[in-house]
């Protein structure tokens, strides 16, 4: 179940405009802005994974580097 990015409640679908509205806020999602959202917190998701490995790996570089 997805949740409202405004107000964070659980959004439900509504058959008669087709669309997902937020019963807190009243925000109106279709299915394509949650698909949207979806990517970019995969992207989101993949640049923070990447940044913790290039992390790391300075960490690493730094470490050997100090033991010679």
């Amino acid at each position: 179940m997805p949740y409202c990015r405004e107000c964070g409640a659980k959004i439900i679908y509504d058959r008669n405009t087709r669309s997902y509205v937020c019963p807190g806020c009243g925000l109106i999602y279709t299915p394509q802005d949650l698909i949207a959202d979806a990517r970019r917190g995969i992207e989101a998701g993949l640049e923070a994974e990447e940044k913790k490995r290039r992390k790391y790996a300075e960490y690493l570089e730094w470490w050997t580097s100090s033991k010679k």
